[in-house]
């Protein structure tokens, strides 16, 4: 079966037809009892659900303030992830560059 590639982008360019997404950020709540973070790229919010009962078995592995990237499938109340894993020496700055770089790339193949 095949899988639909996961776009980079940042919380706040989430958009309603985005399929699956790939996310970058800090947690900056936990909720054990739903299975669900809180992650802030810096550029907004999102809550990310786990809805997979191994990464719910998980939760207690993260914390507050852990560096994460998340894979799953935008929805209008947050993010059912597919894929969660802590990333360790991450720079937000040069991330965010790197973004932008491919956002104009994008936009520019778009357009052509």
């Amino acid at each position: 079966m095949d899988r639909l590639p996961s776009k980079s982008v940042f919380i706040s360019e989430i958009k309603s037809k985005d399929d699956r997404v790939k996310l970058c950020g800090k947690i900056v709540s936990i909720n054990q009892e739903n299975g669900s973070l809180s992650i802030d790229d810096s550029t907004s919010k999102v809550e990310v659900f786990l809805n997979n009962l191994e990464l719910k078995k998980n939760i207690k592995k993260y914390k507050s303030e852990d560096q994460i990237m998340v894979i799953g499938w935008a929805k209008p109340t947050g993010v059912d992830v597919e894929v969660l894993r802590k990333i360790e020496g991450f720079d937000s700055a040069r991330y965010k560059q790197v973004l932008e770089v491919w956002k104009n790339v994008r936009s520019k193949n778009e357009k052509s």
